[in-house]
This record gives C-alpha cells, sequence and structure tokens, in this order.
C-alpha cells in the first residue's frame, strides 16, 4: 500500500533502541496489510483447491495473506490479476465491501470518477470505499488559498455534524442525523441517473415497459427505498404516489398483453 510510514518518535540510540524502533515498523507494517478477512466459505473456487480458504486481502487488492494453511500459513501472495482463481479473490473482495458500504459500492466508484483526484468530493467518497473495502487510510481534500497555504476543503452544499464529525448535505436536520451523508447522497444520483438513462432509452424507442420500468426505479429510491433519510417527508411522499402509478400502470399493461 501506498503512504508514507508512521512516526516512530523519538527512540534513538542503543540497539535495543534500534530493535524497538524495528519492531514498532514491522507492527505499523502488519496493521496497515491486515484489511479485510475474507473467510473459506466467502473464498470457495478462489483458493485452496477450490476449497477455499481463510485469507486476508489489502485494500488495493494487489496481495492477500493465507491464514489457517498448513501449507502456506502466514504467506503473503501477490494477486495475479490474470489467474482465475485470484479474480474471483477480488470479487469476494468486492462482494464483501459492497456489502459494507450498503450495497452502494458501485455506485461510489462511478460517482468518484466526476470529481477531480485532490478534491474534496473526490476524497470524502474515496474515504468511504476505503473503509469499506477494510482500509484505514484517509484522504483529505486540500487547496490552496491566496496566501499560498494549503487548507483542507468540504464538499459544496456539506456541513460537519457535530454529534460525530460525519459530512452530511444542508438542511433542516442535518445536525439531527436526518440527511443524508455526502457519500450516500453521491451514491443516490448515480442510481437516480441510470434510471433517467432508461426512462429516456424507452421514450426513444416507444418501449413503455421500459418508460414506466426506470420511472418506477426513480420513483422507489426518491421514496426512500434505500435509505430512509433521502429528500425530504414531503419529497418522499410525493414519491411514494408515482411509485403507487408507475406499479398500476405496469400492471395494467401486462394484463392486457396476457389477454391478447
Amino acid at each position: 500500500m501506498k503512504g508514507s510510514p508512521a512516526k516512530l518518535g523519538t527512540i534513538s540510540g542503543t540497539t535495543g533502541h534500534s530493535s524497538a524502533l524495528k519492531m514498532k515498523a514491522e507492527a505499523d507494517a502488519a496493521s496497515a496489510l491486515k484489511q479485510m478477512e475474507l473467510t473459506a466459505e466467502e473464498t470457495k473456487g478462489a483458493y485452496a483447491g477450490g476449497k477455499g480458504a481463510n485469507v486476508t486481502m489489502n485494500a488495493t487488492g494487489t496481495t492477500f495473506t493465507t491464514k489457517g494453511d498448513k501449507a502456506k500459513d502466514g504467506k503473503t501472495i501477490k494477486v495475479d490479476t490474470k489467474k482465475a482463481t485470484h479474480k474471483k479473490l477480488l470479487e469476494a473482495r468486492w462482494k464483501k465491501g459492497d456489502k459494507a458500504s450498503g450495497g452502494t459500492l458501485n455506485e461510489l466508484v462511478a460517482a468518484r470518477k466526476k470529481h477531480k483526484k485532490g478534491s474534496a468530493e473526490y476524497a470524502e467518497i474515496q474515504n468511504k470505499i476505503n473503509k469499506s473495502l477494510g482500509s484505514k487510510k484517509v484522504h483529505k481534500g486540500t487547496k490552496v488559498n491566496k496566501k499560498g497555504e494549503t487548507v483542507e476543503t468540504k464538499p459544496k452544499g456539506t456541513t460537519t455534524r457535530k454529534s460525530d464529525g460525519a459530512t452530511v448535505v444542508k438542511g433542516l436536520g442535518a445536525q439531527k442525523g436526518k440527511t443524508l451523508t455526502y457519500t450516500d447522497k453521491q451514491a443516490e444520483k448515480v442510481k437516480i441517473e441510470k434510471a433517467n438513462k432508461q426512462i429516456k432509452e424507452g421514450k426513444s424507442t416507444g418501449d413503455k415497459n421500459k418508460r414506466d420500468e426506470g420511472q418506477l426505479e426513480k420513483g422507489q429510491i426518491k421514496s426512500g427505498r434505500d435509505n430512509k433519510k433521502t429528500g425530504t417527508v414531503v419529497s418522499r411522499w410525493f414519491a411514494k404516489r408515482k411509485v403507487k402509478r408507475n406499479e398500476r400502470q405496469l400492471a395494467k399493461r401486462k394484463a392486457k398483453e396476457e389477454n391478447k
């Protein structure tokens, strides 16, 4: 993993001190590499002759360390993306990370691409991705002010929740935990964009089912299906009404097609 070594303090001088330094450095390195633990069940078909084995993968997906394998216990192995078994390990890691992110990992990656690396928006999203994949690395959005000083920045339209320091979307209930976090909002935007694309394609091709299915998906997202803090009480109420309307349209069209 990339990153500068941890500061080791001011221990110096004797051989004992040198040993202490080395031990701390090794402990720090081990801690940094100890990322996502995958069980034998999760790695089935990917390791140990297809039976699966307990492994620990780093957040970047470049290495994995075996656990409990008598022949290779504790051995760190580089991931070869050309190997089908290693690809399955990466898939297992991603699946577990997606679950940890609340099912938004793919959306977060898509949202991250829309922001410049080093920006507050990019950093906020990357931190959520890292956390989901087991990484402790924290990115900070920075910019250079008029004085030439490098200062931290926050995504536009957000505020810091005082209770836990989370970055949340501004709103009446932001401090009470009633608004989405910035990363959840970005993931939601990607889902809505996908639904809008389906609606547009349905309209352009004359496929009413595709159009209505897209509208139904959009309505469900906005109604709070994936997160109860989506929008406002009023916007969720309107979205739920649209959902019911789209469900009726789809059901009516389906019944009509079946009776032909």
